[in-house]
Parts: C-alpha cells; sequence; structure tokens
C-alpha cells in the first residue's frame, strides 16, 4: 500500500512538473540575447504606454498584453540554460507582468512597471518561485493579438531583410508564445484534439525558431520558406479552432 502511494505522489509530481515547464527547453526555442532585447522593446513600449495617465483607457488592452508577453518571455528566461547570466530578477519580473493584467489602473500599473524595470537591473523583491504553468501566463487574445502583430513585421523581411536584432525578435516572439500556446488547451472541446493542437503549435514554434537563423544570416529563399510553414500551421488550426 505504502508503495502504491509513492508511485502515486510521483506521477502526480512528474506530471505536475512537466506541466509546470515549457512543452520544449526555452534554450531550444531562442537565444538568450533575443529574450532580453524582446523584453527590454516590450518595458520601452509599456513607458510610453503608460506615460500619460488620461490615455490608460485607450492602452488599456495594449498594456494588458505587454504584460503577458513579458511573463513569457520572464518564464522563458528562467527555464533557459543561459537565463541567469542575464542578472535579471526574471520571478519577479513575469509577476509584476501577470499583475498588469488584473486591469488595475493606472496607478497601481506604474507601481508594477517600477518594479519591472528594477527587475531587469536584477533588483527582485517580494518572493516569488521559478516554476509557473505557461497556460497561465497570457490569455489566447493576447497571444494571437501579438503574433499577428510580429507577423506583419516578418513579412517585411520576407520582402527584404537586413538581419537585423529587431526583425530576429519578431520571430524569437513568436516563437515562445509558441510554447504558451502548447500549454494552453482551453480551446479543446475533447482530450482527442490534443495532439492535433500540440502538433500546429509545435510546427508553428519550431518554423519561428528556425526563422530566427534565416534571418540572422539573410536568407530570403529560407526565410520565405518558414514563414510558409508558420502560415499553414496557423490556417490549419483556425479551421478548427479559432479565439473568439
Amino acid at each position: 500500500m505504502k508503495s502504491l502511494i509513492f508511485s502515486t505522489c510521483l506521477l502526480f509530481a512528474a506530471s505536475t512538473m512537466s506541466f509546470a515547464q515549457a512543452p520544449v527547453s526555452p534554450t531550444k526555442v531562442a537565444p538568450v540575447e533575443l529574450i532580453v532585447a524582446g523584453m527590454e522593446d516590450k518595458v520601452e513600449t509599456l513607458g510610453k504606454l503608460l506615460a500619460d495617465p488620461e490615455k490608460y483607457d485607450d492602452n488599456e488592452e495594449l498594456i494588458v498584453r505587454a504584460g503577458g508577453v513579458l511573463a513569457c518571455f520572464s518564464q522563458a528566461l528562467i527555464e533557459h540554460e543561459e537565463g541567469a547570466e542575464t542578472k535579471i530578477a526574471a520571478p519577479t519580473l513575469r509577476d509584476a507582468g501577470l499583475a498588469l493584467q488584473d486591469y488595475a489602473g493606472h496607478a497601481a500599473c506604474v507601481e508594477q512597471l517600477q518594479i519591472i524595470q528594477a527587475a531587469m537591473k536584477g533588483e527582485a523583491s517580494g518572493e516569488h518561485e521559478d516554476k509557473h504553468p505557461w497556460n497561465e501566463l497570457i490569455s489566447m487574445y493576447d497571444m494571437m493579438e501579438e503574433m499577428n502583430d510580429r507577423n506583419g513585421g516578418l513579412s517585411r523581411s520576407l520582402l527584404r531583410t537586413r538581419g537585423k536584432v529587431e526583425e530576429q525578435v519578431n520571430a524569437a516572439t513568436n516563437a515562445i508564445l509558441g510554447l504558451a500556446m502548447m500549454a494552453d488547451h482551453s480551446y479543446l472541446e475533447e482530450d482527442s484534439q490534443a495532439e492535433q493542437w500540440d502538433k500546429w503549435a509545435k510546427d508553428g514554434q519550431q518554423a519561428m525558431t528556425n526563422m530566427i537563423g534565416a534571418i540572422k544570416e539573410k536568407d530570403k529563399a529560407k526565410i520565405a520558406e518558414f514563414y510558409k510553414i508558420s502560415n499553414h500551421s496557423c490556417d490549419q488550426c483556425h479551421e478548427v479552432f479559432r479565439a473568439e
């Protein structure tokens, strides 16, 4: 009996651990320097969105989305093999990103922004767990909106690429968000749909990861190939599932 209970506990612990970790190691998804560049870009964007209190209502959706993207970047940094080398207080930053999604008003968001800015400098505050479920970092709606915006940038790289970091960050962002998509099965009506969902999400994520290298090498043929694969996986998925 004791052995059965012990085995059950081990099984539960293993399933919980896998749930709380990325479906694919972030180390294999995007270089740490691009994750950091993406975080820096979002923090700068947040500063602009929160600069004028009177414009908070107009910018609220973008602020919430930025919080979700930062939460994903932060969790990726926590799990990345080279994440600790950045000295960023990623758990603190992740939880501040989550708090930005609470629609708490301008003053509360400015407070979270200050925590985020300090965390980028390595200053941690409070107690924060390293592990966090990937399906609870960003809403599917905000994920799709961010991916669409990044895809717009990638379409310009498709026409002409200079291999710049900014272009690579577009692909890296979608690759990291692809991890959250793989983990989020909330749109599935039946458990049997999980395998197909995971395949489409993985295909899109892998295409974006490959796109990073193609952009860096300024390989237009490869950029077009991976762009097509990513869009095809999205189109297939949207025929069956769509966030309302």
